[in-house]
């Protein structure tokens, strides 16, 4: 097998902000933000722009060496017919035999699970009840047909791999529960279910290892458009594929106040050199992952 790599031109640009550090003030502006008790509109347009504090990007119970699909959040991704319980985000994770659509849907932090005889909310209930919507839309093989060609899974997903929905519900504070013994307990037996989990806002943290997530909009027969681009993307072997379906990166990146006006040059400059090398008959032979 030919070592494509060695024909290659890879280029070192200007610092990104140091990895470390971003995470510690993604982290410190997150806490703030809930401190606040911010609405919901607030919450999830901070999280699109911080995607590696969202969870789920990896597959659940045992977390998988793989990206997720195209490394990307999907910000309030569509199932059709579905109009009124849009999810808030997706992630398409994997590892080697299965591929979970992990549908995630956030309330406002300030909302309480349970009432004072301790006994679900209402509004509760109502957000327990889209996950249920949620899992009867993909029973149908209809639509997990149209979930397959909206999202562009992959063909060679599709032929070794089986699909599992995963739905995480994140809600609430623990301030709640934390000192009641019997809330607790009763939190734990809320959302029970294999396919389905609850966290807490207080959970969500940075996680460095989606540093070089990026938050899309999918449009259509597996196309995206990049919304937001964090200051720590990179270029390079590992993620040139995702430059071929995920349009509008230079644009993204453009909107960041937090990239150097240099490091956007080069970024531009680089993206348009993986994509041609992408679209080549070159790029489909071993090439190892490596980070320009």
């Amino acid at each position: 097998m030919t070592d494509t790599s060695r024909t290659l031109e890879f280029e070192s640009g200007p610092p990104h902000i140091p990895v470390d550090e971003f995470a510690r003030g993604s982290n410190e502006h997150y806490r703030k933000l809930l401190s606040r008790n911010p609405g919901e509109p607030e919450i999830q347009s901070f999280l699109e722009k911080h995607p590696w504090l969202v969870p789920g990007y990896s597959t659940p119970s045992v977390k998988s060496g793989h990206c997720p699909l195209h490394c990307s959040l999907i910000a309030q991704p569509k199932l059709p017919g579905q109009d009124l319980y849009i999810p808030d985000f997706m992630w398409i994770a994997t590892h080697s035999d299965t591929f979970f659509p992990t549908l995630i849907e956030i309330e406002r932090p300030g909302k309480r699970i349970f009432n004072k005889d301790g006994t679900p909310s209402a509004d509760f209930t109502r957000a327990r009840n889209q996950l249920n919507q949620w899992r009867t839309w993909f029973e149908s093989l209809e639509n997990a047909l149209l979930f397959l060609d909206l999202y562009g899974i992959p063909d060679y997903w599709r032929r070794f791999r089986s699909m599992k929905l995963h739905m995480i519900l994140i809600y609430g504070r623990r301030c709640e529960f934390e000192g009641s013994a019997n809330l607790a307990r009763q939190r734990g037996t809320l959302l029970a279910g294999e396919d389905e989990e609850l966290m807490s806002f207080d959970r969500l943290e940075a996680d460095t290892s989606m540093r070089d997530a990026i938050t899309v909009k999918a449009d259509s027969h597996g196309k995206y458009r990049a919304i937001w681009v964090t200051p720590l993307f990179r270029t390079g072997t590992a993620m040139a594929d995702r430059l071929l379906h995920v349009e509008g990166i230079p644009e993204a990146i453009d909107q960041n106040p937090e990239i150097s006006s240099d490091r956007k040059s080069y970024l531009k400059h680089r993206i348009a050199y993986w994509r041609e090398w992408k679209s080549t008959p070159s790029s489909k032979g071993f090439v190892p992952a490596r980070w320009e």
